[in-house]
């Protein structure tokens, strides 16, 4: 989950930087986090898998937390690969507009 936040954050600052927008200077390696900023990130987090359905919250804890495959995630859920990978798809997307 963290890898997530990292990347949601990664992804807004990259968007930003490409609409010319002004983008605090980054003082610390992003990559390695502080105990504060992984508490803090993780309560966001946890906030907002709380936002979305217990279809895409499955979804994302097989391949995010424990690096599954679709294929691997679609087994044990008893789903085809084709709606894991819709699932995850737009659990991003909702994670990413939040």
């Amino acid at each position: 989950m963290l890898k997530v936040t990292r990347n949601l954050v990664v992804d807004r600052v990259r968007s930003a930087a490409t609409r010319y927008e002004t983008v605090t200077k980054v003082t610390h390696d992003v990559t390695q986090p502080d105990s504060t900023e992984t508490v803090l990130a993780s309560l966001e987090f946890t906030r907002l898998l709380g936002s979305l359905s217990s279809e895409h919250r499955e979804v994302l804890a097989p391949t995010y937390l424990y690096g599954r495959t679709d294929q691997e995630t679609a087994e044990i859920l008893g789903v085809p690969a084709g709606t894991v990978r819709s699932r995850k798809h737009y659990a991003l997307v909702k994670l990413r507009a939040q």
